[in-house]
């Protein structure tokens, strides 16, 4: 066997080496699983924590941490508090950049090993779920109970908006397209539902007083 043939092999045994080590590069620095903040306005709350259908944590009272193993399936909060609504968020699962290594060092078998574990998606690490009040003394409340979770809703979307353009780079400029795509629909979407739950909420003059802590 001649040394170039040689040399060549050792660079594909290289290349093979890098491809295994790149493919588990999600999966050290991020892991299978994370932890999420659960937060609720007002405190007090328990939580659950769903994913298609089944149940994988509680939180009770807020607030308090979960742990979740990553997936692509987004997760379904639900808090309940005494004389408040039940509340249903939304944490939707998002690409992370740390497929975008392996797709540039290990190849399509890196991708392959995370999506399979799930490394390459993640939650927002901390949700805070603002509770409505079953019911308003006044419309004048109620309306400036919605205003305030839409304040929230628009500031936290527009801060996330502009986190991914800060770091994002020629080299990932379509994922941080598609991820801000996504935000916007969430904000849209959310701020559509927020707006149909403050005209189904239910005024009442004679409602008493809510603890707020």
């Amino acid at each position: 066997m001649n040394v170039g043939r040689l040399a060549a092999i050792g660079r594909l045994v290289v290349v093979i080496a890098l491809g295994f080590v790149a493919s588990a590069c999600a999966t050290v620095v991020g892991g299978t699983t994370q932890d999420v903040l659960i937060e609720s306005q007002p405190p007090g709350a328990e939580c659950k924590i769903d994913r298609a259908g089944a149940n994988i944590g509680v939180v009770n009272p807020t607030p308090g941490r979960v742990n979740v193993a990553r997936s692509k399936d987004n997760v379904v909060v639900s808090c309940t508090r005494e004389g408040y609504a039940r509340s249903d968020e939304l944490l939707a699962s998002s690409f992370t950049g740390a497929t975008l290594g392996n797709l540039l060092l290990g190849g399509l078998v890196g991708v392959a090993v995370d999506a399979a574990s799930g490394a390459n998606n993640k939650y927002p690490e901390r949700v805070m779920v603002v509770l409505t009040p079953a019911s308003f003394p006044s419309d004048e409340a109620r309306d400036a109970h919605f205003a305030g979770i839409r304040t929230r809703i628009e500031d936290g979307a527009n801060a996330e908006i502009k986190t991914i353009e800060t770091r994002c780079n020629s080299g990932n400029r379509e994922l941080c397209t598609i991820e801000i795509k996504k935000l916007t629909e969430a904000r849209d979407k959310a701020l559509a539902d927020l707006d149909r739950r403050r005209l189904a909420a239910t005024v009442d003059p004679a409602a008493p007083a809510l603890p707020t802590g």
